[in-house]
């Protein structure tokens, strides 16, 4: 028997030289691999044990003494297919952790957008919840939301601004561009931090407001309505940085 086959097996000296000496006798029992070996009966039991698990002894416990054999052609056929299966599965393990260790590179360096989708249902609560969030990434960059905002959402979620205004940090300010209405300009002289203004010939249909590292985008014109939260830092501050030049322009 080559050596180095066992070794690739994953055998240790102790078990390549037990193994052998069953091979070669055919079969052995403790006492007699205890002799051969030179070392004590039950670590010899213990070793021929071990083998047995690998499957490439068998032990018939049937006789006094125990007797090991070596497996036969078939049964170490069996162990090449069971071993095939599980390196199918240890590669398909390896290939998600390889996976996720990517993203979470990929995170690092390029962040990963996250997004949310918001349905009209849980809007009022989707506002009341994440406001904190919001204005947490506002205070860090400019304390101000940007964007432009269709004048529909003041019309239908009057009451979510209302609160928002009444509990925010004094530092938050709004600059958005809009469609100017009645319900807007009633609005305005009552929060005066937030600052609408219309942009010429401009009819929004929609929204996005930018705040911080988040944008969301705000659809309330036709029902249903939505909303989708974006997480991304970059296209946040791109966003910012164009709304600070359109508001120097209206």
């Amino acid at each position: 028997m080559n050596e180095k086959l066992l070794v690739a097996f994953g055998l240790n000296p102790k078990e390549i030289k037990v193994y052998k000496i069953v091979l070669k006798a055919g079969a052995a029992t403790p006492v007699a691999l205890a002799r051969a070996t030179g070392i004590k009966r039950t670590t010899a039991y213990s070793i021929a044990r071990s083998l047995v698990e690998k499957g490439l002894l068998v032990e018939d416990a049937s006789k006094r003494p125990r007797v090991f054999t070596p497996s036969s052609p078939g049964a170490v056929h069996g162990l090449i297919v069971e071993e095939k299966k599980r390196l199918a599965v240890r590669e398909k393990v390896f290939k998600q952790l390889m996976d996720e260790l990517s993203t979470n590179e990929a995170e690092k360096t390029y962040p990963v957008s996250r997004i949310r989708f918001v349905p009209e249902e849980k809007i009022r609560q989707f506002l009341k919840e994440e406001a904190y969030k919001w204005d947490s990434s506002m205070l860090k960059h400019d304390a101000v939301m940007w964007g432009f905002q269709d004048h529909s959402y003041v019309e239908q979620y009057l009451d979510a601004i209302e609160v928002y205004w009444k509990q925010t940090p004094k530092q938050i300010k709004l600059k958005m561009l809009t469609n100017m209405s009645a319900a807007e300009l009633k609005l305005g002289r009552r929060y005066p931090r937030r600052e609408m203004r219309s942009w010429p010939k401009a009819n929004f249909v929609s929204g996005i407001w930018v705040m911080g590292d988040y944008l969301v985008t705000v659809n309330t014109r036709q029902k249903p309505h939505y909303m989708v939260e974006v997480h991304d830092a970059s296209l946040s501050h791109d966003l910012r940085e164009m709304f600070k030049s359109l508001w120097s322009l209206v």
